[in-house]
């Protein structure tokens, strides 16, 4: 199975859910701040990174997990993955794509914004890691339930 997460831009929430799914990140307690900006693709995809898949690695059963910024696409990137896989021959019931764009914070949506849209990345992505730390919980829960019930998230 092909494993998606996908948020509006592909470098916060779905970055972050992505690596606490791979075992990067703790499933017993709430990260450092560092931990969380030193992830690979941390806030450091651009808008021309939008629609592009990002391997982020295989979990234990040897799956590759991707990251995905979908834009102003939202909801609707469900339906047009869905449609061009099936073009393509591939199974939609093989890939699992896990909306996290429901998460996001308001600290993540300013800090991003500071750092991505305004380039201030010294003040913007320590204010989006905060934003984690203070929701780290519901990013955990997202993908534990994606865990347990992986059929809900398939295309």
């Amino acid at each position: 199975m092909m494993i998606i997460f996908q948020c509006f831009g592909g470098t916060h929430t779905s970055v972050v859910a992505a690596f606490i799914y791979l075992g990067r990140l703790p499933r017993t307690r709430r990260p450092r701040l560092e931990e969380i900006l030193s992830l690979p693709y941390f806030d450091r995809s651009g808008s021309a990174d939008l629609g592009k898949l990002h391997y982020a690695g295989r979990d234990g059963k040897g799956n590759p997990v991707f990251i995905l910024g979908s834009g102003r696409w939202g909801a609707g990137i469900r339906a047009m993955a869905a449609a061009l896989l099936r073009l393509e021959g591939y199974p939609p019931a093989e890939v699992a794509l896990i909306d996290c764009l429901p998460l996001v914070t308001l600290p993540v949506r300013v800090g991003g914004f500071i750092s991505q849209r305004l380039g201030l990345t010294a003040v913007g992505r320590p204010l989006v890691g905060r934003g984690f730390l203070w929701n780290y919980t519901r990013l955990l829960e997202l993908v534990e339930h994606f865990e347990r019930d992986p059929a809900s998230y398939l295309l």
